[in-house]
């Protein structure tokens, strides 16, 4: 857990810039959008490359986030897993 509580915490860190830089993203495509209408300037923003590409990032922190946390709960549960066996041990259970 030690080894991997820094991964964890830049992963978290990179999802969350991520999911704030969705938003400047959208709305620079908004703005820089040829279409005359609100709702044709939002389609042209969401299906635009760049923005598609901010969304493949944020895929990528996601999964490595969850990846890492469930190292973690990994972890717990085979300290907890050794905990039962030491009081097994200490009150001579078999």
């Amino acid at each position: 857990m030690m080894e991997n509580s820094s991964k964890l915490a830049q992963s978290v860190s990179d999802r969350k810039h991520l999911e704030d830089f969705k938003k400047v993203q959208f709305s620079i495509l908004f703005t820089q959008s040829p279409e005359d209408t609100v709702a044709a300037k939002e389609a042209w923003a969401y299906a635009h490359p760049d923005y598609r590409k901010v969304l493949d990032g944020l895929k990528a922190a996601v999964q490595q986030e969850v990846e890492l946390k469930h190292h973690f709960t990994t972890a717990e549960a085979r300290i907890e897993v050794w905990r039962t066996m030491q009081a097994n041990s200490r009150a001579g259970v078999v």
